[in-house]
């Protein structure tokens, strides 16, 4: 079946096509050497007008692979294994990312690993490989809806689902569509959206698009859209997954904060997890690695009520991490610079302590009132609270800090400066602060900056805030879904209504 297409190239027959993956049983846990390996597959990177060879030792991105390597070791460390791993059916050691949490024990199992991962991750990587993970235990736990759409794409949940865990692939995931004219629906610009351009009796072929984040150290993709499909537009309803060197796929890298002076850039010489647009020039997909085929209306329904259950607690760790980091390091500017005591700084503090600790509980309330999914699961209890009010003040919380460091967050000397005996000489008269060396002030300053004010600040707070999706909707979530029959009774009951509100 050929499918319409506005573009006048024709589909190219690939030579070269990636094999299957069913039935193939993996090694379980990789240690950091076997996944800095596994990035070197011949993947198309571009960067800045040029083909990337190798991300593991570009120096724009080395450094954030290498730091990822750090945490898949731990997973063979005697400190961290019982923590981070479990043993399958297949006799698998194998990563608690891809834990089916069927009770409470192993929920608890997977949060305890995700807070690894995060605090490796120092709070920043808002895709790091736990996420995407387990969004394939989303998939899995939905499969039984699936299979009222087609019996054998919902099999391949499970499937797939027992390849990533045992071969322990790092995904990622395609986000969304690019920014283009959104007044357009996907059937006036079919490239705004992945389609289909063909049907194959093995597979299907797919061309367009998608924005992406951590594509270029993850070794496969997921692609599930969002979009609110109308249903004639079934050829862009597709859920699949795809392995990062697949032919035709290229992936098209933003300019990276990563492999700059760690003393100018603490956090982002170390911790840019790189955004990308994912290109598809016409990939073949084999029916083994599509979830969701032609449905327009479930894809999205079925996405926002099910697949994301796990993913978001693994975002949930992130976001408190985060705010931790940006109290204390407001904290620190405070403290060295003298300032701790005045009222008005402990008042900003103070706030933002208190929306940390608001964040928090959300977050272990949640885990406390675990629910059952159908399929006898377990998940944190629904809190669109927490996501919504995160994004109301992901930006107060740049604000604060900037409130409390002042002018010291921009006035600072270079890591070249430094070196220069003849200028070192005035900065430490010049860079004290109170009961702090000038080095350390330097660093507390710089560090600031860099999440903050920094390109790379500003790009962590922007994704915070679109964490996922459009910050109204987050809001508008949170009373969509907030039970207030109770109180609406009490009102009526004490004002004798008679109408039903």
């Amino acid at each position: 079946m050929e499918v319409k297409t506005t573009l006048k190239k024709v589909v190219i027959e690939r030579d070269k096509e990636m094999s299957s993956f069913k039935n193939t049983k993996g090694s379980g846990i990789k240690n950091g050497a076997q996944f800095l390996e596994s990035l070197r597959d011949g993947r198309v990177v571009f960067y800045k007008g040029e083909r990337v060879k190798d991300v593991t030792k570009h120096p724009t991105f080395c450094n954030m692979a290498n730091k990822i390597a750090e945490t898949y070791d731990k997973q063979h460390d005697p400190d961290y294994q019982a923590r981070m791993t479990f043993i399958d059916e297949d006799n698998l050691r194998c990563s608690n990312s891809y834990l089916v949490p069927d009770t409470v024990e192993k929920l608890e199992s997977r949060r305890s690993n995700t807070e690894v991962w995060a605090k490796d991750a120092m709070g920043m990587l808002g895709r790091l490989p736990d996420f995407v993970a387990s969004m394939t235990v989303g998939l899995y736990d939905i499969r039984h809806e699936l299979a009222k759409l087609n019996p054998d794409l919902a099999k391949n949940t499970e499937d797939y689902l027992n390849y990533a865990r045992q071969n322990d692939l790092c995904l990622s995931h395609g986000l969304h569509d690019p920014c283009m004219d959104k007044s357009l629906r996907p059937t006036d610009d079919p490239d705004r959206c992945v389609r289909v351009v063909k049907e194959r009796d093995d597979g299907i072929v797919v061309r367009g698009a998608r924005f992406n984040t951590f594509g270029l150290f993850s070794n496969e993709i997921v692609i599930c859209p969002t979009y609110g499909f109308k249903e004639e537009e079934e050829e862009f309803a597709i859920w699949f997954t795809v392995p990062c060197n697949a032919p035709g796929l290229s992936q098209i890298a933003r300019e990276g904060y990563g492999g700059r002076n760690p003393l100018d850039h603490p956090a982002s010489a170390v911790y840019d997890e790189v955004d990308s647009l994912i290109v598809f020039d016409d990939v073949f997909i084999p029916w083994e690695r599509v979830i969701l085929y032609r449905e327009p209306i479930k894809a999205n329904q079925l996405f926002r009520s099910g697949v994301m259950h796990w993913s978001s607690f693994a975002g949930g760790s992130l976001t408190i991490l985060r705010m931790e980091i940006l109290c204390a390091i407001a904290e620190m500017l405070a403290t060295t610079s003298g300032v701790i005591k005045r009222p008005e700084v402990i008042a900003k503090l103070g706030e933002m302590c208190t929306y940390t600790g608001a964040i928090k509980s959300s977050f272990e309330l949640a885990m406390i009132k675990a629910i059952k999914t159908p399929t006898g699961n377990y998940k944190p209890a629904n809190a669109p609270e927490r996501r919504a009010f995160t994004t109301m003040i992901s930006e107060r919380f740049i604000e604060l800090v900037e409130h409390i460091g002042t002018s010291s967050l921009i006035f600072l000397p270079t890591a070249e400066d430094w070196e220069n005996p003849e200028i070192k000489e005035y900065l430490d008269v010049y860079m004290r602060g109170k009961d702090s060396s000038p080095m350390d002030r330097h660093k507390i300053c710089k560090f600031a900056w860099d999440i903050c004010g920094d390109g790379f600040g500003s790009r962590q707070q922007m994704y915070e805030r679109l964490h996922s999706g459009d910050p109204n909707v987050m809001v508008a979530n949170a009373w969509r879904n907030t039970d207030l029959s109770n109180a609406r009774k009490l009102i009526s009951s004490f004002l004798d209504l008679d109408g039903n509100y």
